[in-house]
């Protein structure tokens, strides 16, 4: 609340009502006598004897006095002298009429109880006229202090509003504002001790046009200077008092913004009470506009403006601009004071020392103790984090409440909003629960990829077997034999034939292929080569049809090229023509030296015809000024030499087995000590019995049988001749020790070794076929992405164009592709400032044309980070061995005869034949898939497959992508750095404007009156009326109100609002506007 004097109610009624220190009436009236003879122009009956001199003067005077403006003085000043004369005689008669005296105009109001309400209103009315007209020096003759007569006006004024003289407080008030009208009548309303508070009761009223005068008066007096802006705050505090309200000082002007006869001036009245500081930067401070404000949205402000965004009055619509603006930068302003002490506030246990230190000793440290001693009641994880959560929020709330007012800690109701922040937890939660989701996404999407390829395997196996007629490998169902074979029938034109991107169609004719570890010879004519002979026709490939017409076949092609031509057709193709319709590439050259892209060019033999580099029409990208910004960029730079680290994978360390004596009671006779101790050892660990681990090989019985206990025992037992030996010693089983014994009660099992093997195998099959599917479909999918990315095929075209261009004049010009390692070079070729790379200009230059391919290109090749940590080789031989398995298993069967009433191998290991050479059978395909799909990729890339492995392609291009995502990181951060600089270079130079603004305003502007000045009020009203009377109007405000504001220091970027700091703003505004418009939760915190 603002500070008053300190005096009672009753004190200050008293001195507002109080005539004590009025003069007598007989002083009065020989002032007022003294005071016109002085001051007033001469009678008609002296004016013959004055000169023409005389007259001009005061001819002039009277006009001053008359608040004319110049415009209007010019055509008066031509009048004739006897013109002038005769005006001077009439304005003399005027003012010397008993009526129009000032004197008498103060007179009336000391004793209103004689005159009838009439004779009241049109002594007010003659009264105002005389205030109006009679220029600066009757208003002074009027308030003199034998006239008193602003006091007079005020002490009738408070009788109208009190019901002695209802009818006649508008006519009143209207001759107070005539007397504000002149500056020394506005400052005499300023200087008045009283005065506001008794305009401020007329906002009380129910009629408009006493509220709408009562409104003007108080903005004028507002506008006037800061003494009067503080008399206003004063009189409305005041008032609210009287009424018993002092909580709802403003209320009158909210209520008041309800009614559209007085909505505007209520709303520029409020708009010049929360932007006081615009007028005077040193007057009021920020916090006291935002407690201004605070008082408004209490008493329902925001509701208020949001229904008058409907009005089509211009001048309400600019106001509420203006209102709103200056609210964002008074709270923007308060968010960069809090952020500049931010740094020292992130410290908990700094924070808890700060604010115990200042409750300490106070009545506050009890409930302080209390709230921490309610929180270790919260529960552990993963409550804990929802706890906090909901607690920050809900005291977020307490503290800053959405309708500004602070709460009253007697009360045991709040208005918090428990849904919304409720709501609001558990979406954060659902997001903190994200990753898991993806995780689980991701699992569900390889299942459904591996299935996917499984069942492209089995239909490709499917046509491998109707296209061959072998139909034994389908069983049909019993009872649908007929029904199956019209299927297999119809089967061919049916199944839909492998996809062309992942397995071509063979050639009808291919060309021979090239001899394996001698290069390609370069077309046409194979010279020799290293004395190695040309390759024979066939080559191991089919021939060619035979010519027509006797005509001898013509050459073989070069190996590896192009086919033949026809026969019957004559080549007359040119030595340097390219293949498949392709055009030589553009010629460069260069107006400075530039660095070069050291690739390896991609020679035309090694094409096909779906190769990219067939594809790409890289002259269509040169756009702008793209190669000029290249060279600008790229021209040669003494280098700094760059020296990589090389990191080195550490060596495994072997952890060492303690042996364990094993008690030897009986001497070894087959066994040597180090088997016979690795035998003890694994038998001490299992504690079964020789006998029920027998049982257990020969029934199978998986269910006590575990794969590690197989594998040990595998590589326990000793060689299968020494099994044999101690197997024949059954007679003398106990003088065998005790590995021997155990080797004897196993031994006599045929084949243990291999039973032990395939048992094992067959326990592990389904884990091993897990490990090495997803492998393959990892692969698999990732040469899908790589041959069907759109985007990496953009990226291929301009890094073309770029190298063509730099590599202008060098033997590695005009190169219709290039090998895929280079890419991984393209950040390792610094630009002249050594600050950027080739890849932030490759980037830069297709964000520029193509932005949708940098961020398509960033969510492609998601399975080539987990494909190239797949192995080629071990990939193989895990597949072989697997087969290897298989194969054993069925050879063992063909000749296994039960060896134990109890033995189950043979049925038990047919079953798991069937469906591990179904398994096989399936991965195999798979394999193949994926082999095809590679040797697809390597035709697309022009790449020769057993030089460039599947292991360096997807490491390449891992990289590569790896590469491209950081420097787009670089870039976006780069950028947005720029962005936050400009936005601070505009910041300060928009500062620096209205500074400027603010100092023509000063002197050119709006200014305060002098006390001669006229027409003040109705000049601060238009001010007032435009937004003039602001510093920046509103227009301006508007772009204010669009941006983010940049703190002073935002020039070295260290002081920029975090995003956290932002959506925090956005949110205060958000809940400052949409107050009121949704329904609160209120719950009892007691």
């Amino acid at each position: 609340m603002d500070p008053r004097k300190d005096e009672t109610v009753g004190n200050k009624l008293k001195k507002l009502f109080s005539t004590r220190d009025r003069p007598k009436e007989k002083h009065k009236d020989k002032c007022s006598k003294d005071s016109r003879s002085s001051e007033s122009p001469p009678s008609s009956v002296n004016m013959g004897s004055v000169s023409d001199d005389e007259v001009e003067r005061r001819f002039l005077q009277m006009l001053e006095d008359m608040n004319l403006s110049e415009d209007q003085t010019i055509s008066l000043r031509e009048k004739p002298i006897k013109t002038k004369l005769e005006m001077l005689e009439t304005y003399g008669k005027k003012l010397g009429s008993s009526k129009n005296a000032p004197d008498y105009c103060a007179r009336f109001l000391l004793v209103p109880q004689n005159y009838s309400p009439k004779q009241l209103l049109n002594a007010l009315e003659n009264l105002r006229v005389n205030l109006l007209n009679n220029g600066v020096s009757w208003v002074r003759e009027f308030n003199n202090t034998s006239n008193n007569g602003l006091n007079n006006l005020l002490h009738f004024l408070a009788l109208t509003l009190t019901n002695y003289y209802p009818s006649c407080a508008l006519h009143c008030l209207r001759c107070i504002r005539a007397l504000g009208n002149c500056g020394y009548g506005l400052y005499a309303l300023v200087d008045h001790e009283s005065a506001t508070t008794f305009i401020a009761k007329c906002l009380d009223s129910d009629q408009s046009p006493l509220v709408d005068c009562a409104i003007e008066l108080l903005s004028s007096i507002a506008l006037c200077n800061a003494k009067g802006y503080k008399n206003v705050l004063e009189g409305l505090t005041f008032s609210a008092e009287l009424n018993g309200t002092p909580d709802e000082r403003f209320m009158p002007l909210v209520k008041a913004l309800d009614c559209p006869e007085v909505a505007r001036a209520s709303l520029q009245f409020i708009n010049v009470l929360v932007n006081r500081s615009c007028l005077d930067e040193n007057s009021f401070d920020i916090d006291y506009r935002v407690h201004l404000r605070c008082e408004f949205n209490s008493l329902g402000i925001i509701e208020k403006l949001n229904k008058l965004e409907n009005s089509l009055d211009a001048d309400i619509q600019n106001h509420i601009t203006i209102y709103r603006s200056r609210a964002d930068q008074d709270l923007d302003d308060v968010f960069e004071r809090l952020d500049s002490v931010k740094c020292d506030l992130d410290d908990a246990n700094q924070i808890f020392h700060i604010l115990h230190r200042t409750i300490m000793g106070s009545k506050s440290e009890k409930h302080f103790l209390s709230i921490l001693q309610h929180f270790l009641f919260i529960r552990d994880e993963p409550y804990r984090l929802a706890y906090f959560t909901l607690l920050e929020e809900l005291i977020g709330q307490v503290l800053i409440q959405n309708d500004g007012v602070d709460p009253d800690p007697h009360m045991n109701i709040l208005r918090l909003d428990v849904e919304s922040t409720v709501a609001l937890l558990v979406d954060a939660l659902k997001e903190a629960d994200a990753s898991t989701r993806v995780e689980e996404l991701q699992a569900k999407l390889d299942a459904a990829l591996q299935a996917k390829l499984e069942a492209e395997a089995k239909v490709q196996t499917l046509q491998s077997h109707l296209s061959s007629g072998d139909r034994s490998t389908i069983k049909p169902t019993s009872g649908l034999e007929g029904t199956l074979n019209s299927v297999i029938a119809t089967a061919p034109n049916i199944l839909p034939p492998p996809s062309s991107a992942s397995i071509p169609p063979p050639p009808g004719i291919p060309p021979p292929p090239p001899m394996e570890g001698v290069p390609p010879p370069p077309p046409p004519p194979p010279p020799p080569m290293g004395g190695i002979p040309p390759p024979p026709p066939p080559m191991g490939g089919i021939p060619p049809p035979p010519p027509m017409g006797g005509i001898p076949p013509p050459p073989p092609p070069p190996m590896g090229g192009v086919p033949p031509p026809p026969p019957g057709f004559q080549s007359s193709k040119p030595p340097d023509e390219l293949p498949f319709g392709m055009k030589p590439k553009k010629k460069y050259t260069l107006d400075v030296p530039m660095k070069k892209a050291n690739w390896e060019k991609i020679k035309p033999n090694m094409l096909d015809k779906n190769s990219v580099w067939v594809q790409l029409h890289e002259d269509e990208l040169e756009y702008g000024d793209l190669l000029k910004n290249l060279s600008a960029q790229f021209s040669t730079k003494p280098a700094k030499v760059m020296v990589s680290d090389s990191t080195s994978d550490g060596a495994a360390s072997a952890g060492n087995l303690q042996g364990i004596q094993s008690r030897k009671t009986k001497k070894l006779r087959y066994l040597d000590d180090k088997v016979a101790q690795n035998l003890s050892i694994l038998l001490g660990s299992l504690k079964v019995p020789y006998d029920e681990l027998r049982r257990r090989i020969l029934t199978v019985d998986e269910s006590l049988l575990t794969p590690n206990m197989l594998e040990q025992l595998v590589k326990a037992l000793p060689e299968p001749q020494v099994i044999s030996k101690i197997s024949s010693l059954k007679d003398e089983y106990e003088t065998l020790a005790e590995p021997e014994q155990f080797v004897c009660k196993v031994g006599d099992i045929k084949k243990l070794i291999p039973r032990l093997n395939s048992i094992l195998f067959k326990m592990r099959f389904n884990e091993r076929l897990g490990e090495v599917k997803p492998e393959i479909v990892d692969v698999d999918e990732a040469l899908q992405e790589i041959h069907s990315s759109k985007h990496f095929k953009r990226i291929l075209e301009l890094v073309l164009l770029l190298g063509n261009y730099m590599n202008a004049g060098s033997r590695n010009a005009e190169a219709i592709g290039f090998e895929i390692s280079f890419l991984t070079k393209l950040e390792a070729t610094k630009d002249i400032s050594n600050s950027q790379t080739l890849l932030h200009f490759l980037i830069n230059s297709l964000d520029r044309k193509f932005p949708e391919t940098v961020k398509g290109f960033l969510d492609d090749f998601s399975h080539v980070e987990r494909a190239c940590r797949v192995s080629e080789d071990s990939l193989k031989a895990n597949i072989a061995e697997m087969k290897k398995s298989v194969s054993n298993i069925d050879t063992d069967l063909k000749t296994y005869k039960a060896q134990d009433p109890n033995d189950n191998y043979i049925s038990i290991m047919q079953d798991f034949l069937v469906f591990a050479k179904e398994q096989m059978s399936q991965l195999e395909m798979m394999h193949k898939r994926m082999q095809d799909k590679f040797l697809t990729v390597s035709k697309y890339l022009a790449f020769d497959p057993n030089k460039y492995h599947m292991e360096n392609l997807f490491s390449d291009l891992k990289d590569f992508h790896v590469s491209f995502k950081r420097s787009a990181s670089d870039l976006a951060k780069k950028h947005a750095l720029e962005e936050k600089m400009k936005k601070a270079r505009e910041e300060q130079a928009r500062r620096q404007r209205e500074r400027e603004d603010k100092a023509i305003l000063n002197s050119s502007g709006p200014r305060a009156p002098t006390e001669e000045e006229g027409n003040v009020i109705d000049n601060l009203m238009e001010a007032l009326k435009s937004g003039a009377a602001f510093a920046n109007g509103g227009e301006r405000s508007v772009v204010r109100r669009n941006r983010n504001r940049v703190s002073p220091a935002a020039a070295s970027l260290a002081s920029v609002a975090s995003p956290s700091a932002i959506r925090q703003r956005q949110l205060m505004r958000a809940r400052s506007r949409n107050y009121g418009d949704l329904p609160r939760s209120v719950v009892d915190v007691a």
